[in-house]
């Protein structure tokens, strides 16, 4: 009788630590998947103005109107690893002060816009916030408008933050 009570709980306690084990090794691999949050930075201020979080691959947008020729320019933005977001995209509806134009670049034609095929990588978007034109960012259903959330002429930073993982700052 006494072997079996061993027994039984030889075998409830191997159990029990494998549960814990398993629960551990889980918990810590969540623990160590890395966080990536889109900011803008008021460098003058060193202020986060937004933090919102999202994912490698996500997409978000720049739309403003250029201040010389006043076309609307749509940037479009793709979410990489280790903080590192690329311009995958410049549309305007004609060729204005400022915009890409060279032979070598990989431009089509829809029958509204030039599509231009960036794909520049960057680590951050250093902008100053306009005094005559509205600038926004575009992430999903939400939408930020620089200039209500700093004083027109601040420099800002857009970038992707990193919490986390083996490379969390």
């Amino acid at each position: 009788m006494s072997k079996r009570i061993i027994r039984g709980t030889i075998t409830v306690s191997l159990i029990i630590f494998f549960i814990i084990i398993i629960l551990y090794f889980s918990n810590n691999k969540e623990n160590n998947q890395t966080q990536y949050y889109l900011e803008i930075i008021n460098r003058k201020t060193d202020s986060i103005l937004v933090k919102i979080e999202v994912a490698i691959g996500d997409k978000f947008y720049l739309e403003y109107i250029n201040s010389k020729d006043l076309n609307p320019v749509y940037d479009t933005f793709e979410i990489r690893e280790e903080g590192i977001f690329c311009l995958l995209t410049e549309e305007y509806p004609w060729y204005g002060v400022g915009q890409e134009c060279h032979a070598s670049k990989d431009i089509k034609y829809s029958d509204k816009l030039v599509i231009v095929n960036v794909n520049r990588e960057m680590e951050k978007l250093s902008l100053r916030v306009a005094f005559t034109v509205e600038q926004k960012v575009k992430y999903k259903e939400r939408e930020f408008i620089l200039s209500s959330l700093t004083n027109k002429g601040d420099p800002i930073d857009i970038i992707i933050a990193t919490e986390g993982g083996i490379n969390g700052k």
